[in-house]
Parts: C-alpha cells; sequence; structure tokens
C-alpha cells in the first residue's frame, strides 16, 4: 500500500535503505552504543552504497535525489541506530548541502567528491560556548590578512567533529556574517577531546579552537556576509531531515512497545490486552504518524520550489515533541525492563532528548513559526 503517495524510485530507494539499515546497521546498534566508537565501517558501506551522495549532483558521484527520498533514508537509518542517523544527518545535510549549494565549481570538484564516498567526513560549525541561537551574532572572527583570513575563537558541540577531515564554520567579517571551509590539519586549528554526551554514543563531538587559523579565500563559502543566510536556508531544509530523523527513532521506540506488549503477559495475558497499554500506544502511532507527514509535506513543498521556513520548523518541532513522549511510553510499557541497557528503549529516549536542544530548541521552534504566522514584534 502507497499510502504516502510515492513514486516507483521513492519506494525502490525505501526498500533498499531499510534492507540496509535492517541487515548492517541494526545488528551492531547496541555495540556502537556500548564502545561509544565512531562506526567509520558502516559510513564507508553507505558511501559505497551511494547513500552518502543521495542529493548530490550526479556530476559528483551522487544520486541527484529529493528532499522526500532523503527524508526516507534518514528515517529508516534513525530507527536502526539514532546514532548513525545524526552523523549521517551533519554529514549529508549540512557539510555536503552547502558545499553543494554555495560552493564554486573548484570548491566542488575539491571535496564532494570525497565526502559521497566518505573518504572524508564533514563537521558543521555554528554553535559556540556562549551559545547557538544568536547564529547572526558569532564570537568567532575571521579578520582578512592580504589574500587570506585569520580564523581566531571556538565551536561547541560540533557533531562529526572528532573524526572529520572537512569543516564548514562560521565566523563574523568585515561585512558580515561569513562561511569558511576548513580542513583538519590547518595550522592552529585544533580538536578538543571528544564530549562525554547522554545519547548519542558512538556519533561523536567536541570543541573546535581556531588561534590564527589561516585560511586562504578561495575557502571562503559564498560571497563575505552571505554566511549566515546561506546557513539559514541550509538549516530550514535540515529541519526537514531532522525530522526524518527523530520519526526514525520513535518508529523503533513504537515498533519495540508493541512487540513487547504482545510478548510480555500479567495476570494469565498479554498486557496488549489492557487498555492501560492499548492507549498509550495508539496515541504513540497516531502522533508518529503526524509527524512523518508534516516532515514529508515539508520536504515535498522544498521539492516544489516554495518556501518551508514554517513548515520545517512545525515538522521538527512537533517530531521532536511526539518522539519524547513516544520514547517516554515505550519505557512505561517495558516497566522495569525498560529501565535497563538491556533493552533499547531506554537508549531511543536518551538519543532523542537531543534533539529538543539540537538544530533549535523548542522555544526557537515556537518563536520561528510565531513570527512566520504573526511577522515580527517588538518585545
Amino acid at each position: 500500500m502507497n499510502k504516502y503517495h510515492l513514486t516507483d524510485d521513492q519506494l525502490e530507494t525505501w526498500d533498499a535503505i531499510r534492507k540496509f539499515a535492517r541487515d548492517r546497521i541494526a545488528p551492531y546498534a547496541k555495540q556502537i552504543e556500548e564502545s561509544n566508537e565512531f562506526p567509520r565501517e558502516i559510513f564507508r558501506e553507505l558511501g559505497a552504497q551511494g547513500y552518502l551522495g543521495a542529493a548530490q549532483s550526479p556530476d559528483y558521484g551522487g544520486a541527484g535525489c529529493d528532499a522526500v527520498t532523503l527524508c526516507l533514508i534518514l528515517e529508516e537509518i534513525s530507527k536502526a541506530s539514532g546514532a548513525v542517523g545524526n552523523s549521517f544527518n551533519t554529514h549529508v545535510s549540512l557539510v555536503s548541502e552547502l558545499i553543494s549549494t554555495h560552493g564554486t565549481a573548484a570548491q566542488k570538484d575539491k571535496y564532494l567528491p570525497d565526502l559521497v564516498t566518505a573518504k572524508k567526513m564533514g563537521a558543521f560549525g555554528l554553535t559556540e560556548p556562549s551559545g547557538g541561537s544568536n547564529a547572526g551574532a558569532p564570537l568567532t572572527r575571521a579578520e582578512r590578512d592580504g589574500s587570506d583570513y585569520l580564523l581566531t575563537g571556538s565551536k561547541a558541540f560540533i557533531t562529526n567533529a572528532p573524526v572529520a577531515d572537512i569543516f564548514v564554520v562560521t565566523a563574523k567579517t568585515e561585512n558580515g556574517v561569513s562561511a569558511f571551509i576548513l580542513e583538519r590539519g590547518m595550522p592552529g586549528f585544533d580538536i578538543g577531546k571528544p564530549d562525554f554526551k547522554m545519547g548519542m554514543h558512538g556519533s561523536p563531538t567536541s570543541t573546535l579552537y581556531f588561534d590564527q587559523v589561516r585560511v586562504p579565500e578561495k575557502n571562503m563559502l559564498g560571497p563575505e556576509g552571505s554566511g549566515f543566510r546561506a546557513f539559514a536556508q541550509a538549516l530550514d531544509r535540515g529541519r526537514v531531515n531532522v525530522g526524518a530523523l527523530i520519526v526514525g527513532i520513535a518508529q523503533a521506540a513504537y515498533e519495540a512497545s508493541v512487540v513487547y506488549a504482545r510478548e510480555r503477559t500479567q495476570f494469565g495475558k498479554a498486557i496488549a490486552a489492557f487498555q492501560g497499554v492499548q492507549f498509550p500506544i495508539a496515541e504513540m502511532a497516531t502522533e508518529i504518524e503526524a509527524a512523518r507527514l508534516l516532515t514529508l509535506n515539508a520536504a515535498r513543498m522544498y521539492d516544489a520550489g516554495l518556501p518551508i521556513k514554517l513548515e520545517s520548523s512545525m515538522a521538527k518541532w512537533f517530531a521532536a515533541e511526539a518522539a519524547l513522549r513516544a520514547c517516554d511510553t515505550a519505557i512505561s510499557v517495558h516497566g522495569g525492563y525498560g529501565y535497563l541497557a538491556d533493552f533499547p528503549v531506554e537508549r531511543y529516549y536518551r538519543d532523542v532528548k537531543m534533539y529538543h536542544i539540537a538544530e533549535g530548541t523548542a522555544n526557537i521552534q515556537r518563536i520561528v513559526m510565531a513570527r512566520e504566522i504573526l511577522g515580527r514584534y517588538p518585545m
């Protein structure tokens, strides 16, 4: 049944990534969680299968797929492992997307082929230790020095930083916020030790430090002063992709709850027979479906060339709220076992909580939505 009205190509890709995620990612999710090690081999396979280049032009080794297809890919990968989905999303939705959309021909030729094959991993540097919501006023500075820029400052909570080779970061320049492509090993560019996080183990984050990093002008992404606009556009689409990622984790929690409710017995019958279990699972299924529909709708609007600032914020906000409730319900359905690491639902809860913060907090999404609906009013 094609209830989402997908094309034949979209259905084919969805079937393929579902099988790949089930066979090549899901069996290692617990190992990734416990070892807290980046699953580089899985990313090599994702690159070899063409998924890392799904949204990129065939000119650079990509598949040129649409936004809907990328959402389907992200949902299935994240359902199998939130950590793999998180690192995949940063690499594909932000780094590759920004270079593809705003890069020069030389930048695309240099960086995209390695990104789509996983020969090199990407990281996206926007958030700073002082905060991430006020992205238009970074403390990181880039001062012109001849034909180069000297970059000074830091970025915090940067996904993939410990394993990345290519970094897209923002800095304040004379004419506004600008974006730069940095490479691991540039003098003065240091990567901090991996952060120890509540969840998303295996998707590493760390702080980036810039001490007079000399960046050639040719590494500026887009014209000087256009960085904030470029990032804002990428984040609009990125919120759609994040919505799909979140739906994937919620779907995993839901399916685990259904299986457990059918197998677990109390008072001589499966707990699925009790309304105290039935009703929360029914609500969980409904909210996940609504989140998926919001996400796919925003993706279709993007593919149609329509503005999506409102719809992408709606999708991300609702998905994050619904998924957190779903993962909480999943733990409750499992009872005491839901609190043990022997069952995956506690991991789903820890992983999905990140997206109440990352890619714009819940309150930031409310602000974006309100401004799109009501306009801007002075506080």
